[in-house]
């Protein structure tokens, strides 16, 4: 998913695929999706913030001359190598920050989240800290980013209080008795995706509409492209935008609230709505 995001990298596919449990990994001998442990970032390898601010790792205070840590990070820079000044980086830095920990937090499974990351953490592009017990690894609770520090808040009350953030159960895209489908994969057009829409590379969004047995129907907009892409939202359901981390703390425009026939999901982001 880091490649997803940040490097163009897989179909829509790939991404459900890690979405929804990774089960061709854990499905097997009785376990459902909470034995998937999902992580972007974990103790060894780059925190959240430097996979946004470094292609490279940059390990030189380890002293064995940047040899030791892991060489594929699959990080992009955002076009600028390090810590810089320049607003539009440092905003697209946060909006692809916030647009990963919904994925986390959003995605069926187990999720673990680095400490660290939802304060913005950075160890200065150094991948292997292991060895650092000092200011390059402690983590700065007083120059936290408030920012990532809500959006991870609300996430985390939204997975709480959304059922179907967490069914507990393999996703199988058919009806149940009582005619409740668990997943609908969409496309931004609004129809269901077809065998090429999930091998499309270069037209990754999709909507994931998710309905548990009890609680709110959700409705995920993910968007990794450049451009803003306006969707088809299901019909006969009051939709509610609670989510979109395009904007700062993720926290919608109050006027966008209550959407109409479709909406728009910003490049490079994440958008969530419940049913009423």
């Amino acid at each position: 998913l880091r490649a997803w995001w940040l490097r163009g990298g897989g179909d829509r596919g790939v991404f459900a695929h890690r979405f929804a449990g990774s089960s061709a990994q854990f499905h097997h001998d009785r376990r459902q999706p909470t034995a998937s442990v999902n992580f972007i970032t974990a103790h060894d390898g780059f925190t959240l913030r430097d996979l946004v601010t470094y292609d490279h790792k940059h390990n030189h205070a380890n002293g064995e001359h940047n040899r030791d840590g892991h060489h594929h990070n699959s990080s992009w820079n955002c076009g600028v190598e390090g810590e810089t000044d320049d607003p539009a980086v440092r905003s697209l830095r946060l909006r692809l920050q916030r647009a990963l920990l919904a994925t986390l937090l959003l995605s069926q499974g187990t999720p673990m989240l680095l400490a660290g990351d939802e304060i913005g953490h950075s160890q200065q592009g150094n991948n292997n800290a292991y060895c650092q017990d000092n200011a390059l690894s402690w983590l700065d609770w007083a120059g936290q980013d408030t920012d990532l520090l809500a959006t991870t808040r609300r996430l985390l009350t939204l997975r709480r209080d959304c059922p179907a953030l967490r069914i507990g159960q393999w996703l199988t895209g058919q009806p149940d008795a009582h005619g409740r489908t668990d997943v609908v994969w969409l496309h931004p057009d609004g129809h269901r995706l077809a065998d090429a829409d999930w091998r499309a590379v270069t037209d990754r969004a999709l909507l994931v509409h998710l309905h548990a047995a009890a609680g709110p129907q959700v409705l995920l907009v993910f968007n990794p492209e450049t451009d803003d892409r306006r969707c088809r939202l299901p019909a006969d359901i009051d939709w509610q935008l609670v989510f979109d981390s395009a904007r700062p703390a993720a926290e919608p425009d109050p006027a966008r609230a209550t959407p109409g026939t479709t909406v728009v999901c910003s490049a490079r982001s994440v958008l969530m709505l419940r049913s009423r």
